[in-house]
């Protein structure tokens, strides 16, 4: 099972100035490396934006595009279905935009999201039944 992962966590555990760097490091490396992450195709942009806002060196900027764009990741494509169940996550759960596609996705492939997001986790969790979180062990 590949669950749906956050761009922030993948971005806190690539970046050591991030306040949940030790822990976001952690449960990224906990899926086991031979399983792709399931993202959202907007997960590409979302991390280089992040990255290239911060001026991060081109050799960085490089080295992150060719990560996501590998193995690891497995991007699903914003089609029709999963844009109206974003918007509906959206609606019912207070959540931002990009929020809402993450878990719009985990609950459309019915698998698990990692994130370290708390308003995420608790506004999820109290909007439906079937959400779950990413918890490896």
């Amino acid at each position: 099972m590949s669950p749906v992962l956050d761009a922030s966590v993948f971005i806190a555990a690539h970046s050591p100035v991030e306040r949940h760097y030790a822990l976001a490091r952690r449960a990224y490396s906990m899926h086991p490396d031979t399983l792709p992450y399931l993202v959202p195709d907007l997960f590409l942009v979302e991390v280089m934006a992040a990255f290239s806002r911060r001026g991060e060196p081109e050799a960085f900027l490089e080295t992150v595009d060719a990560l996501v764009r590998g193995p690891r990741f497995h991007a699903v494509a914003m089609d029709g279905d999963l844009l109206e169940r974003a918007m509906f996550v959206a609606r019912r759960a207070r959540l931002r935009a990009y929020d809402a596609v993450y878990v719009a996705l985990a609950l459309a492939r019915d698998v698990p999201l990692l994130t370290l997001d708390n308003e995420v986790i608790e506004r999820s969790k109290a909007s439906f039944d079937e959400f779950r979180l990413y918890a490896p062990g």
